[in-house]
């Protein structure tokens, strides 16, 4: 009758441990650069979701391994726990269950006032396990309570401690399975990769080319300023992006390289899509404080012939403006870093004009009804939301299509 009382105890626990290691999963492939599709789910770039920010904040990672390994492990360590007092009700395993359970919770409330108050948005996916740490820490407590005078002087059976360390050697290493295959998924397939797994990757191009063919034109206009490339090119790509975005500087630097290689018959076009309140009416509270200003220092690049360096310098400083507001002195250096002439970049950044072009590129954004960032179009064509690492093959696949017509 006694251990019955224990069940909801239990429930708590292994609900809380399965909660927290599933979505810590899923972080460690978001921090990876490895996107999935819980994660993009969950973490909206359109609304107040610090997702990026939290991975790329001082606890986003520790001695070079994601938070989330970390919390995997813990989880883990959880359910290795739980097993154990299921099989044999021990005091030092109370005790442990339940100093783990508080302080991970104490730490969890810790990371979600940091999110708010440094980060200035909630991390959804960290939220979720937060979640599942209060849930853990509530079942430890009652444990500890109930459990305490249910503990027998006997010796502890092997099952229990083969239980506790064959479930905590296997989220070790399911962990760290995770994490390297995390980081292999967002690695693009190396030129030597086997016949099978080329043959895999030109299916999928070949789906994405049908995706992208088939989707409706936007009606968008094409501005001249903005943009390096042909004359008259085959393929004008427009991306939307907004300069505190990570996603949207990896993806810059795809599309850098692929006008590079195809100078004459490719055009690409940036414009400002800042989810920043101060200047983003989609924006229904502060997200990435600081984008607008950011936008119109690259704007102003325009107006001394240095778009694309004084773009480059913007995005090259990016982790730094995540974390410094933007002032006057930073903008001065960032003509420096571009090779513009400082008091000029300085008055353009001032002048309502600058802000008019960027709330333009803003207003054209939202008819084509962005939702987040970076949101890339081909020919009018909108791109569909693949991992970064087939932009390029996609790309070299409708232009390879389109130059036939």
């Amino acid at each position: 009758m006694e251990k019955r009382s224990l069940v909801l105890p239990y429930v708590l626990i292994f609900a809380g441990a399965l909660l927290g290691l599933i979505f810590s999963a899923v972080l460690i492939y978001e921090h990876n650069g490895s996107k999935t599709s819980l994660g993009s789910a969950v973490c909206d770039t359109s609304d107040t979701s610090s997702c990026e920010k939290a991975k790329e904040s001082s606890f986003g990672k520790i001695m070079g391994l994601p938070l989330a390994l970390y919390g995997f492990v813990f989880y883990g360590g959880i359910v290795a726990l739980g097993v154990f007092l299921v099989l044999a009700l021990n005091d030092t395993a109370i005790r442990l269950l339940f100093w783990g359970g508080v302080t991970a919770f104490a730490f969890d409330i810790f990371l979600l006032l940091y999110s708010l108050t440094v980060l200035g948005g909630i991390c959804r996916l960290c939220a979720v396990t937060y979640v599942g740490g209060a849930l853990i820490a509530a079942g430890a407590v009652m444990i500890s309570r109930r459990g305490a005078t249910m503990i027998k002087a006997e010796v502890i059976p092997v099952s229990a401690k083969a239980a506790f360390s064959l479930i905590l050697a296997a989220t070790v290493a399911l962990g760290f399975f995770f994490h390297n295959n995390a980081l292999s998924s967002a690695t693009p397939v190396a030129a030597g990769a086997t016949p099978e797994e080329q043959k895999l990757r030109e299916q999928l191009h070949n789906e994405f080319y049908k995706q992208w063919k088939a989707a409706e034109k936007a009606g968008l206009d094409v501005p001249k300023s903005g943009s390096k490339g042909g004359a008259n090119p085959v393929l004008t790509i427009v991306e939307f992006a907004d300069p505190l975005c990570p996603h949207c500087k990896d993806m810059g630097h795809v599309l850098g390289d692929f006008v590079k290689k195809n100078p004459d018959k490719v055009r690409v076009v940036f414009r400002h899509y800042p989810l920043d309140i101060q200047c983003n009416d989609a924006m229904k509270r502060p997200f990435h404080v600081g984008a607008c200003d950011l936008a119109r220092a690259i704007e102003c690049g325009e107006a001394q012939g240095k778009f694309w360096p004084m773009h480059d310098a913007v995005f090259a400083q990016q982790e730094s403006f995540m974390r410094n507001p933007v002032t006057d002195k930073a903008i001065e250096s960032l003509a420096q870093s571009g090779g513009l002439n400082p008091a000029g970049l300085l008055q353009c950044f001032k002048n309502q004009s600058t802000m008019a072009k960027v709330k333009s590129d803003i207003a054209a954004g939202n008819r084509i009804k962005i939702t987040g960032t970076p949101t890339v179009l081909v020919n009018d064509r909108r791109l569909p939301g693949v991992p970064l690492e087939y932009i390029g093959g996609i790309l070299e696949k409708i232009l390879s299509e389109e130059s036939k017509r």
